[in-house]
């Protein structure tokens, strides 16, 4: 990866719905340079995906949920992330250093639905000890770039 892929990473990543024209322009690259370059970077899974990010102030209500196991294990592990991988309202799950095991980070449409979720995941699962859970009210600060 070179300074080219690294700075067009970087313009990608603010817009990715830039033109080739537009990016090459800015980079000092032909179209049909940066076409290749963003293709490649694709194929290598470098650039992971091209999505819209939604406003989530507009859409619910999301919680960041820490959770702390009872007796850990390696089969209590695997069982939870795989739980957390299946749950569509789990947008981020992290195993995580420190007092807690895993912080989730979830979306729902609000507190009720949060609520019943809540009984059917957690507090079904006798290897959980305890779970945190902090309701977003208001986004400070949100980035999805990475700085390449």
């Amino acid at each position: 990866m070179d300074g080219f892929d690294r700075r067009l990473l970087d313009l990608l990543q603010q817009d990715n719905r830039r033109t080739y024209d537009d990016l090459g322009e800015e980079l000092g690259l032909s179209a049909t340079a940066v076409r290749r370059r963003a293709a490649r970077l694709r194929e290598q899974g470098v650039i992971a995906a091209d999505v819209s990010i939604l406003n989530s102030d507009q859409m619910g209500i999301s919680v960041i949920v820490s959770v702390r196991f009872e007796k850990e294990s390696h089969a209590t592990y695997e069982a939870f992330k795989t739980a957390m991988k299946a749950a569509p309202e789990v947008r981020q799950c992290y195993t995580v250093s420190g007092e807690v095991d895993f912080i989730v980070i979830a979306h729902f449409e609000d507190l009720p639905a949060y609520d019943d979720w809540v009984a059917e995941t957690f507090l079904s699962n006798p290897a959980i000890a305890r779970t945190t859970t902090n309701v977003v009210y208001r986004r400070v600060k949100f980035d999805t770039a990475i700085p390449v």
